[in-house]
Parts: C-alpha cells; sequence; structure tokens
C-alpha cells in the first residue's frame, strides 16, 4: 500500500512538471482536442436523444440515500469514498468508523471532526494512519452533520446516542474562530 502511494505521488509530480514545462503547448491542444472528442461519435443527421434532467436527479438522489434516512444520503455522497459503505475504512489509509471510540465516545468528538477535519498521526486497534481528513463546515449544513453523525453512530453495530441539531448549532459557534484540521490531541483537549 505504501509503495503505491509513493508511485502515485511519484505520478501526480511527473504530471505538475509536464504540465508546468509544457503548458503553453497543453493548453493550446487540449481546447482542440476535447472540442473534436465531443464530435467524434456524433451524426448531425440524428438528432441527439433528451433526457429529463429531473428524473435524472432523483436518480441520482435515490442512489446516494440508500437506506438509513438522510443520515445515509450524506454519508454515501460525502464519506463512504474513503470509510467505505461498510464503515471499516481501508487498513492503514482510512480509519474504520465501526466500534471506533470517537465514533461511539463523546458525540461533540464526530462533530468537531467532520466540521474541521482531523490530520494524523493516530492509531486505531494497533494500524497507524498518517492523512488528513476534510473539514466540512463549508460544505454540509448543521442538520447534515446531524443527521450523519447520528447515522455513523447507530449503523454497523455501533449503538450511540444521536446527535441533536442544536448540539451542532452551539459546537459550530463554538468553535468558529478554528483554524485548520484539529491533530488527535488538541481533539481530546476540547472536552
Amino acid at each position: 500500500m505504501v509503495r503505491m502511494i509513493h508511485a502515485l505521488e511519484h505520478r501526480r509530480v511527473l504530471l505538475s512538471r509536464l504540465i508546468r514545462n509544457n503548458s503553453t503547448i497543453l493548453l493550446t491542444i487540449l481546447p482542440v482536442a476535447l472540442f473534436a472528442g465531443c464530435y467524434a461519435f456524433v451524426s448531425d443527421e440524428t438528432a441527439p436523444e433528451w433526457t429529463d434532467p429531473i428524473g435524472a436527479r432523483n436518480d441520482i438522489a435515490a442512489i446516494a440515500s440508500g437506506t438509513g434516512g438522510p443520515g445515509a444520503a450524506v454519508y454515501n455522497a460525502r464519506c463512504a469514498v474513503c470509510h467505505q459503505m461498510n464503515g471499516k475504512g481501508i487498513r492503514g489509509v482510512y480509519p474504520s468508523l465501526v466500534g471506533s471510540d470517537i465514533t461511539l465516545g463523546d458525540e461533540q468528538l464526530a462533530v468537531l471532526i467532520i466540521l474541521h477535519g482531523l490530520q494524523g498521526p493516530i492509531e486505531r486497534d494497533g494500524v497507524k494512519f498518517n492523512g488528513v481528513m476534510q473539514p466540512w463546515k463549508n460544505d454540509l449544513s448543521d442538520q447534515e452533520i446531524a443527521d450523519v453523525t447520528t447515522y455513523i453512530r447507530t449503523s454497523w453495530g455501533n449503538s450511540a446516542s444521536e446527535v441533536s441539531l442544536e448540539m451542532v448549532q452551539e459546537i459550530r459557534d463554538r468553535t468558529r474562530s478554528k483554524i485548520g484540521a484539529f491533530t488527535e490531541e488538541e481533539l481530546l483537549s476540547t472536552l
């Protein structure tokens, strides 16, 4: 897994250099290639088939919501990419939310992490993680944070109390001036 991460980072650096060194050429060729690609498989003889955009939006919402109410919809759309649909994360990359002390403990901790993010190093069940979880304070409403936190605390065998909208509002107001993600030490010192 570490090799894969290093290989991806190496590719990112090479791509960044390629773009930096050849930006004029790329910026000239890219629009032409994209424009040509758009028409590569289109015939002017056949009118394009119209699909209902509202129906498409409803399909996407149905996929995102799954079961479990509004918290599941937020989780599936925002959290499952890293923490996976089963909440177990990816060993050594993204920590599990199943049975986690942070998930099941003081509900303020989960809300603080969702609002402001968390940056490692951390250790869970003998596995070390050293990454950054992005903050969601600018992307999720207080109600969405309450819903997703409740969903996480009551799914996959977790059985902790629900999180209220009022609690999220109070925590957001209290920590509004927080800049950057919490470290685990900072997070625990908030209790």
